[in-house]
């Protein structure tokens, strides 16, 4: 492969051009049937801006300690983008009132796929589990008191099973650690 540079804007702009091709295409189509708003699909473009911060990771994956470091603005965008696509498309804008507590996670996931794909740095990975633990727990207990019922149960949930997860953490902890 001569120019992966190209390569890598070629597949950007291929990317883009494809979906605002089907896009526009898709609301000629659906505008005459009356079915769908596709407009409701603009967070894609919010997508798209996180693949193109990973996508050179894989693109020039011989240098990937060098780029290791894109995941993270990756997963914030790309947790955004699909936030905002959830919204957009069911029109529960209101579920920012707890769906905000998920940005943190994205900064957990970044780090989490930085360790994945870099240096396997303990800081990373322990980085990564407190600000991911704490991030669901924020979710789920904002979820609970105010995403109504389905936002309640998945909240509740999300308590129990993180709940779940440090008893057994506890259970299974050696003897030796004196805790």
């Amino acid at each position: 492969m001569r120019n992966r540079g190209a390569l890598y804007i070629g597949l950007m702009l291929l990317l883009l051009g494809v979906f605002f091709l089907l896009l526009n295409l898709s609301a000629w189509i659906f505008r005459g049937l009356g079915l769908f708003h596709i407009a409701r699909l603009w967070p894609v473009i919010v997508l798209w801006a996180g693949l193109a911060f990973l996508l050179p990771i894989f693109i020039w994956w011989d240098k990937r300690m060098h780029n290791y470091g894109l995941a993270m603005p990756a997963a914030i965008i790309l947790v955004n983008g699909l936030i905002l696509l959830y919204c957009s498309l069911t029109g529960q804008w209101r579920q920012w009132v707890y769906l905000w507590a998920l940005e943190p996670f994205s900064v957990a996931l970044g780090l989490l796929l930085m360790w994945l794909l870099g240096p396997k740095a303990a800081g990373l990975l322990i980085a990564a589990l407190v600000i991911g633990g704490a991030s669901l727990a924020l979710f789920a207990v904002l979820a609970s008191a105010l995403g109504g019922v389905v936002g309640g149960i998945i909240g509740a949930g999300t308590l129990i099973l993180l709940g779940v997860i440090l008893v057994a953490r506890s259970l299974v902890r050696p003897a030796s650690s004196g805790q």
